[in-house]
């Protein structure tokens, strides 16, 4: 499963989707997810905001001082078998980007929970502001996981269920 994430610059709320999905599977021993993100307003070659390298160093990753920003292109839009965006306003730039999206292109919240609300852009928020953006994107992904991988309920339910309800 190619799964591509999407915010507006690619160096916050994107990013650090992909790459807690990626710590959330490699703990569920996963294996088998492709993951990337991208910007629908991105410069390439940004490094992630200090607020978004903070909230998953925290968790004791530090993969995410690798990454670099990526504009939403044609190829990340056809190689993805599912596209999570963090806002409407995101879903409709990339919906309006390529008509590939179609049918494989959702906000995060409408799709893992039938939501209308958006993850709101952090950047230049405290410690906190970031925090609630992950809390808010763990409990997606943790819902994601369990469409996706329902054979895992019960150690996704179990490490990821206790403080939120999974």
């Amino acid at each position: 499963m190619n799964i591509l994430f999407v915010c507006t610059e690619n160096t916050d709320r994107s990013v650090v989707a992909e790459e807690l999905c990626r710590m959330m599977a490699r703990e569920l021993e996963i294996s088998d997810l492709v993951l990337r993100s991208a910007g629908t307003d991105a410069v390439d070659g940004l490094n992630p905001s200090f607020g978004a390298c903070a909230v998953i160093a925290d968790l004791g990753n530090d993969n995410i001082y690798n990454h670099l920003s990526r504009s939403l292109n044609e190829d990340l839009i056809e190689d993805a078998d599912l596209i999570l965006t963090m806002t409407k306003q995101n879903l409709s730039d990339v919906l309006a980007f390529s008509a590939k999206a179609e049918g494989k292109a959702y906000t995060i919240l409408n799709y893992t929970a039938g939501s209308e609300e958006d993850i709101e852009d952090p950047f230049g928020g405290d410690s906190l502001t970031y925090q609630k953006t992950l809390d808010k994107l763990e409990l997606a992904l943790a819902v994601l996981l369990l469409k996706l991988y329902p054979e895992h309920e019960d150690e996704i339910r179990s490490v990821y269920g206790g403080q939120n309800n999974v």
